[in-house]
Formats: C-alpha cells, sequence, structure tokens
C-alpha cells in the first residue's frame, strides 16, 4: 500500500524535517537534485543537451541544484531563470550562486524557444502552487510544451495542483516526472496523471517521524497488496466454509447483470451463489451459471436468512416491484450488503441514511443523483465528494470513475488499475459481484470493496493485453479474475 498527498500535506513533511528534527532545506534540496540528476543521468547519453527552467520558489532550486549535478558530471547543462532575483527564495538564490560559481551557464529565457536542448528540466512551480498561472509564466510553460525537447519535471509538472490534479490555467506536459519524497494525489488523479508521464518517486532521506507526523488519508494498492489482502483458504473446508452470497439482481428484460454479478462472486471465491430474480429468468441463469442457486422475489425472507452477503440492484429496473424489493433489503438484511445500479436510485428514493454494513457503488451519473452535484462538479472534485457522500449515507461509497475512489468517511482509496476498456456494459455488474463475492468470504465491508475495485481493475489490465482496450467485454473481466489471483497467489508462495 503506499499513501498518496497533497501538496499541503508534503509541506507539512518538509517543514518537520527541517524545523523540528533540524535538517537543513539544502541538503534535502541537494539529495532531491541528486536524485533527479541520477534519473538523467542513466536515461540519456553525454551528448544530451540539458537546459533547466527554474522558477524563484525552492522548485527553482531543485532545477538549479540538477543542472549543476548533471554539469560537473559532464553533461552538457545550463540554467533560465524565470521571475524576480529579488523574490528567489534563500535556498534557490545559494543554489544559483554554487551554479554560477561552478561555471554552468545562465541563459535568457529566450532559449527555450530556439530549439537548442535536447532535454528541459522543468522547475518552475512546485507543489505550493495555489493560483492560475498568467503571464510570463503561462507563455513560458507553452515554449517548454512546444520546444521539442523531452521533458523531465521536478515533483510536479509546473501548473498541475498537487492536491486535486487540476489543471492552474496551463501546465507543462512532461514525459517523466521525479517527485520528492512522497507521491502527489495530483499526479495519480486526472488530469494530472496525464500531464506527469512516467512518475518516479525518488527518496530523498525524509525522516521517517516527518512522514508519521502527517499520515495521509489517501493510498492506493499495489500487487504484493492482493495475497496478503485475500480470504485465507484451508486445506479442510467445504462449500459453506466460503460463503452464501445472494445476488439480487436481473428484472425481465435485464437478465444478464445478474449472469455477470453471479458469475463474478463466484470466480472471486465464492462458496454459493443464490440469484433471485424474475421467475421468467430461471432458464437462463441456469443455462448461464449452472453452479448458482434460484430463488424468485416471493423467497426473499428466506433468502436473506440463507445470505451471509447480499448484492442487489443489477439490471433490476425501476418499477414498483424493484422499489419495494430494495426497501425490503433495506430495512431487513442481516448481513453485508451491496447496491448497485438501479438499486443506487431506488435507494435515493427510501433513504439517505444506511450504515457501515452497506455498500453504495455508483457510476458518475449515478453519484449525481445520489448527492445533488452536477457531473461537472464531480468531475471536478472526485475525492471530496466520494468523502463527503459516505459521511453523508453513513456507508461505503464506491464513486466508480476514472480512478475509482473508495470511501468510507474517514479515509480514501485510490484506485490505479484499470483502463478505458472497461468502459462497457457490465463492467459495475461485474465489481458488484466481485465485492459481494469477498464479503460472503467474511472481509469486512471496506476491505472487501478496496479489494474488489484493485482486481477489477486488474482482470481489466490482464485481459486488454490479449483483446485490446476496444474488444474487452465485461464478460472477459470474469476471466481475468483468475489470472490476476492466480499470479499473486503464486508470487506470494
Amino acid at each position: 500500500m503506499r499513501y498518496l498527498y497533497t501538496g499541503a500535506d508534503a509541506k507539512i513533511i518538509d517543514d518537520h524535517a527541517t524545523r523540528i528534527v533540524g535538517m537543513p532545506s539544502l541538503v534535502l534540496m541537494e539529495r532531491a537534485a541528486m536524485t533527479a540528476a541520477k534519473v538523467m543521468m542513466e536515461r540519456e547519453n553525454k551528448d544530451t543537451r540539458f537546459l533547466a527552467v527554474c522558477g524563484t520558489g525552492n522548485n527553482g532550486g531543485d532545477g538549479v541544484a540538477t543542472a549543476r549535478i548533471l554539469h560537473e558530471m559532464g553533461y552538457k547543462s545550463a540554467i533560465t531563470i524565470v521571475g524576480y532575483p529579488d523574490s528567489m527564495s534563500p535556498e534557490t538564490r545559494k543554489q544559483t550562486e554554487i551554479a554560477v560559481s561552478s561555471h554552468v551557464p545562465v541563459i535568457p529565457m529566450s532559449a527555450v524557444r530556439d530549439s537548442e536542448f535536447d532535454v528541459i528540466i522543468d522547475g518552475l512551480f512546485g507543489v505550493g502552487l495555489s493560483r492560475d498561472i498568467t503571464d510570463v509564466y503561462e507563455q513560458m510553460i507553452d515554449d517548454i510544451n512546444e520546444s521539442g525537447a523531452f521533458i523531465y519535471s521536478l515533483d510536479i509538472p509546473s501548473g498541475i495542483n498537487a492536491g486535486t490534479g487540476e489543471v492552474m490555467g496551463t501546465a507543462v506536459r512532461a514525459g517523466t516526472t521525479v517527485t520528492f519524497g512522497v507521491n502527489k494525489l495530483g499526479l495519480i488523479l486526472h488530469p494530472g496523471c496525464e500531464y506527469a508521464g512516467e512518475v518516479i518517486v525518488a527518496d530523498i532521506g525524509f525522516p521517517g517521524d516527518s512522514i508519521k507526523a502527517n499520515q495521509s488519508p489517501y493510498y492506493h494498492y499495489e500487487p504484493e497488496d492482493i495475497a496478503e489482502r485475500l480470504p485465507k483458504r484451508h486445506a479442510r473446508s467445504h462449500k459453506g466454509d466460503f460463503g452464501h452470497v445472494l445476488v439480487a439482481a436481473g428484472s425481465e428484460t435485464m437478465c444478464g447483470a445478474a449472469v455477470l454479478a453471479a458469475n463474478a462472486a463466484f470466480r472471486i471465491g465464492a462458496g454459493m451463489v443464490k440469484v433471485l430474480s424474475s421467475p421468467l429468468n430461471r432458464d437462463i441463469i441456469f443455462n448461464s451459471v449452472p453452479e448458482a442457486l434460484f430463488a424468485t422475489t416471493d423467497e426473499l425472507p428466506e433468502a436473506l436468512d440463507w445470505a451471509d452477503a447480499i448484492v442487489i440492484g443489477p439490471g433490476l429496473g425501476l418499477s414498483d416491484e424493484a422499489l419495494e424489493l430494495v426497501r425490503y433489503v433495506i430495512d431487513n438484511s442481516p448481513v453485508p450488503t451491496v447496491i448497485d445500479g438501479d438499486g443506487i436510485r431506488l435507494c435515493r428514493n427510501i433513504t439517505m441514511k444506511l450504515s457501515d454494513n452497506f455498500i453504495l457503488t455508483p457510476h458518475r451519473k449515478e453519484m449525481s443523483y445520489l448527492t445533488g452535484h452536477t457531473m461537472e462538479e464531480l468531475k471536478k472534485s472526485p475525492v471530496s465528494t466520494a468523502f463527503d457522500a459516505a459521511m453523508d449515507t453513513k456507508s461505503i461509497v464506491v464513486a466508480k470513475d476514472f480512478r475509482t475512489i473508495v470511501s468510507d468517511g474517514n479515509t480514501c482509496y485510490i484506485n490505479v488499475s484499470g483502463n478505458n476498456g472497461m468502459s462497457t456494459a457490465g463492467s459495475g455488474d461485474v465489481l458488484a459481484g466481485m465485492i459481494g463475492g469477498l464479503l460472503g468470504q467474511g472481509m469486512e465491508p471496506f476491505d472487501a470493496a478496496r479489494l474488489a475495485v484493485y482486481i477489477h481493475g486488474l482482470s481489466g489490465d490482464v485481459m486488454a493485453e490479449k483483446v485490446s482496450n476496444y474488444s474487452l467485454m465485461a464478460s472477459d473481466l470474469i476471466d481475468g479474475i483468475g489470472e490476476v489471483i492466480r499470479e499473486a497467489t503464486q508470487n506470494a508462495i
């Protein structure tokens, strides 16, 4: 698991290291520059011409120091300073003095437009940027982007908000971003991630106490988290040990959602799955999911007693009968329950106060319906709206999007797996079934939601490699689940 930090968080860590621990700021700057220069030297040859475009804040000092280290190591490097010398931070002023004494050329800003350099080092603005970029800085970023040079950004591409990923008027489009100490939330969220290129998190020696002093509520999983977090399976076991999952889904015209959810629950490890649906869907269910049991809506009370976990809503429709079905489950469910798809819209008409035993899985349009926010507001502030929705509903919220966010109202898991091929009908039904399958095996709701989202995205990545993003279908994801888990558990042995 890797934590993600806003610009304000990163500044707190830096201040703790310098003011509380007593590590000189120039030492941290030198370490940052050394790590950045090392990355560049590993990738570029000695004939490469570097230009560091530096602002007057400490990010500019990182750029100056990086250019000076490259120069000392025999590379061709130069510096240009953007901004008034009087506004230089003390550290950047000192780094500039050292660079000049080391005979690093300091050249005019117009050099960026001359296309004489192979690589531009972006050190204009760091993680502290809080207002839109205008005037000479806007023109300089345009010149950098149009230069044709490969761009390395230091800490974050200039113009990207470190906390939201928002473009602050304009922003540098980097090929590689070397970010210092800790990863930044704005490098993960859209559109910041599209401007960052490859992100390298460089250790610059922040003291452990400084990082612990500001524990971030944001994080993402890595492949090794899968085996560690999956429910354990003992050698002496039977199907009842791995949970009874009830999937209440599929109207007379949308039976496929129930099929996908049931198959996904099985594939992620559920012992038994029962589909509760219209009697007209019985034969389709048995033909498509022969492992499943079947019940009709008249058997709902008995089905609830049978279940260890419930998934309700995929393809359910918005009929009065569906409304009463969702109402009954909300009022009477004794077990962890996933509310997906049509169930979310129906839930909004029943109650907005649930509990942490419920998981809501809205895509952006359903999230708009659930929260009252416009689609544009959700697009701009996905993290805060997921946080707020979880707090308002007292439930776990899985806000499905380019970066799916899972929140319990205290912390936020930011998903980094998946691809645009998963933007296809039925993908959400598979996810709902996966969450239900993990719940049935005894995982806590927040844990099940996070892990299912991560594996779901990895399944999409695995299958896109096989069939392409264009051809990926929701049913392919079910095959991908097995491949992801097999690889994760084999690597853990």
